[in-house]
């Protein structure tokens, strides 16, 4: 059945009140699973997706994992009303990889046998944070699980009992066919205005979509502890300790700072930032420096580290597919940015009294000299500082980042 290219898709779309899909959706919330099994494709606005399942569990809700037949027609008549008021209705599909589910621990293809409990508690958090990110805290879904042969779907259905979304002025078009294909075009009034219409608006922002996404992955994953693990050898073990071997007291490394010292770019010192497109020049002789530095004195930290940034990428692309930038590519990056920075920061120190010491004309050459190296221990002793600093900033600020997005957040608004 060749690779896994991506373990969970999430897709969102919307119909307004008086769309067919709407009520065909709450003539079926309160029958058998088997009458919606059989009728999926009145009310669904997923064809594509559903396909022709096999099965459809019972409905599901953000507070209850059964809902029983006095529970579906109270969320019958909850759609019912919110419809009444003009709601919009979304449907969300979540679909998996049944080969990633199995390897995760939630699927046995021999018994085709879904570990139903945990799917549900998946979805429940993964689409309350998207609901979060919208502002629709107010709002009301019912979900229920479909099988088929190639994989598992969750279809969700929420609407708003008093809407509360955002209203924007939409254009109105109308359908007709020309030679076999459909066209839209824009409704105009009597006087040829293009007509508009206050909507309320449909489309969730991608990163909506996207923090679902995540939130399944994570929990499916299990790999909060693992991805901690990483950042704690990033700015603790690795990071944090730096500050314990001075760069002075390796004589390899010493001239390497020096040599750097001596080509950084003539500039204001403020732009001696590791990401600043001016240090290009310079950047691969810093990274070089990060890298004798993690190979003389954090060898089998970073050895592990390169290990588990690998193992947890591998994970991540058969979960979201291998576009983007990847995970490994990304924590390495980060690794070596604070690095470079801790050592940009070092520099700068050093430069500071290297000119101080050099304006000191009248200075006897020995005490110039020995101040040249007072002004190194300075620099170092301001490094280790900073480097505190920053572990404790960035330990404060993703202590609990479970993974890195790589890829575009890009926000849409309006209907299509």
């Amino acid at each position: 059945m060749g690779n896994i290219k991506a373990g969970v898709v999430v897709v969102t779309k919307f119909c307004r009140a008086a769309s067919s899909k709407f009520t065909s959706y709450i003539n079926y919330i309160d029958r058998k699973e088997a009458v919606r099994t059989e009728n999926s494709s009145k009310y669904n606005l997923y064809q594509d997706y559903m396909g022709n399942p096999e099965k459809t569990t019972g409905l599901f809700s953000q507070v209850t994992n059964d809902l029983l037949e006095t529970d579906r027609q109270r969320m019958k008549n909850i759609f019912e009303k919110a419809q009444e008021k003009d709601s919009l209705m979304w449907q969300t599909v979540i679909s998996f990889d049944n080969r990633w589910l199995k390897k995760n621990g939630l699927y046995d293809s021999g018994t085709q046998i879904l570990d139903e409990e945990s799917i549900k508690s998946i979805t429940r958090n993964a689409v309350n944070k998207m609901l979060k990110s919208e502002n629709m805290e107010n709002a009301v879904w019912t979900g229920a699980i479909h099988y088929n042969t190639d994989n598992i779907h969750v279809h969700i259905a929420t609407v708003e009992p008093e809407p509360l979304r955002e209203k924007k002025e939409y254009i109105q078009y109308q359908y007709h066919t020309i030679d076999g294909k459909r066209i839209r075009e824009p409704k105009r009034d009597a006087f040829g205005n293009v007509v508009k219409r206050e909507e309320y608006k449909g489309r969730f922002r991608q990163s909506s979509i996207n923090s679902c996404r995540r939130s399944i992955v994570n929990e499916v994953l299990q790999e909060r502890e693992n991805n901690e693990q990483i950042n704690k050898i990033i700015r603790g073990r690795i990071v944090e300790q730096k500050h314990r071997h001075p760069l002075a007291s390796d004589r390899k490394l010493k001239d390497e700072f020096v040599r750097l010292y001596q080509k950084m770019p003539d500039c204001n010192r403020n732009m001696w930032n590791y990401n600043n497109p001016v240090m290009a020049s310079v950047k691969g002789d810093i990274d070089k420096l990060s890298t004798h530095y993690l190979n003389q004195y954090h060898k089998k930290e970073f050895d592990e580290f390169k290990q588990q940034i690998k193992e947890q990428n591998q994970k991540y692309q058969e979960a979201y597919g291998t576009a983007g930038k990847s995970y490994e590519d990304g924590k390495m990056q980060d690794l070596y940015t604070r690095l470079g920075n801790a050592i940009l920061k070092e520099i700068r120190s050093y430069d500071v009294e290297q000119r101080e010491s050099a304006a000191g004309e009248n200075t006897p050459e020995y005490t110039k000299q020995m101040a040249g190296g007072m002004s190194l221990a300075s620099a170092i002793n301001r490094m280790r500082k900073g480097l505190k600093s920053e572990w404790e900033k960035a330990r404060n600020e993703q202590e609990h980042e479970r993974m890195m997005q790589y890829e575009e957040e890009i926000e849409n608004g309006g209907h299509e």
